[in-house]
């Protein structure tokens, strides 16, 4: 018999309204780009909602969201959309925190809220980890050509994004007066949940940005980088930036580079490359602005010049050990008879 939904308050579209509105800016602090994950997952679900199961996103109501229409919809994600498993778990994450949203605001709907709670992630294959060695970022340097001023801010935005392991969105929002250009040299950063970092930038790309502004005369109140239209640059336009040096470097030295690259390639290079030099996880941590060093350890257990070194080390110790002599050997055996 199927299942009539009567139509009466919207409480879907007031929690949905709250959710992004009050929880996820004012409450959790969520960063922009989550923020715009989670939207983009509502956006996919009311067309799922729409388009298969004939309801309006007007006409949606708490009560027929259960387990089996956020199963329906992940399942159609993968096998109509054809996203990614990566794309479906993010998804499913987004739900999950509308859900737990709604379990600390809505008690009535705690039951419905838990089964959905518990739907697993799917397990998919991890991704090797996309980074340059020292060699490679040198080339990709190379390819630069500083006697034109867009020459010049490109060379600026790779070797900065490089210098402050910035992720792109906080890299897209600094301003000139975030920069310090005296030395010891700094630079501000603005992260996940609001939480500003300053990590240190090393002469030479110091040198470089002071001619950069010089040349651009840049106001402190602008933004670092800008478009032709004096615009702050976007991720895509950054990205735009990144990709177009790479394909060059990696035209000239294919071995040295991987398939793809992205700016965010740049942050995980730059933590190697200190991991690989003997700067401490807790330092490497706090440049990268995670809360634990946790989530710092991925570094160390995707390259293999560390995992080698460890390894090494340890055979070495091992190999040093010396042999029983004669007499310990005999008083082993002695001991092993009477005690055991």
């Amino acid at each position: 018999m199927k299942k009539v939904w009567v139509v009466s308050m919207n409480d879907f579209s007031v929690l949905l309204n709250d959710f992004f509105t009050k929880y996820l800016s004012r409450d959790r602090g969520l960063s922009e780009n989550t923020a715009k994950n989670y939207r983009d997952t509502f956006i996919q679900f009311l067309q799922f909602m729409e388009t298969n199961k004939k309801v309006r996103p007007k006409y949606i109501r708490f009560e027929m969201l259960d387990y089996n229409t956020v199963m329906d919809f992940l399942n159609w994600l993968e096998d109509e959309k054809h996203v990614s498993i990566s794309t479906r778990n993010n998804r499913l994450a987004g739900m999950k925190s509308f859900f737990q949203y709604v379990c600390k605001h809505e008690p009535v709907y705690l039951g419905q809220c838990s089964t959905i709670l518990e739907i697993p992630a799917k397990k998919c294959e991890s991704k090797p980890m996309n980074y340059l060695t020292i060699s490679a970022f040198e080339l990709l340097l190379k390819t630069f050509n500083c006697d034109t001023k867009k020459g010049l801010r490109d060379l600026c935005i790779i070797s900065l994004l490089y210098e402050s392991a910035a992720r792109v969105t906080e890299f897209t929002n600094i301003k000139c007066y975030e920069l310090k250009t005296t030395i010891p040299a700094t630079l501000v950063l603005h992260g996940k949940g609001n939480k500003t970092r300053i990590v240190p930038v090393d002469k030479s790309v110091i040198n470089l940005l002071k001619e950069y502004i010089n040349t651009y005369e840049i106001n402190p109140d602008e933004y670092l980088f800008f478009n032709s239209r004096r615009q702050k640059l976007t991720r895509k336009g950054i990205e735009y930036i990144v990709e177009k040096h790479f394909v060059i470097a990696k035209e000239n030295n294919p071995e040295l580079f991987p398939e793809t690259f992205s700016p965010h390639c740049l942050r995980h290079s730059r933590a190697m490359h200190l991991l690989e030099n003997g700067v401490n996880l807790i330092y490497i941590r706090d440049l990268l602005g995670h809360v634990s060093v946790t989530t710092t350890e991925i570094y160390s257990k995707a390259n293999p010049e560390i995992k080698r070194k460890h390894i090494q080390e340890t055979t070495k110790q091992l190999i040093d050990l010396e042999d029983y002599d004669i007499q310990e050997k005999d008083d082993l055996m002695e001991w092993l008879r009477n005690n055991i």
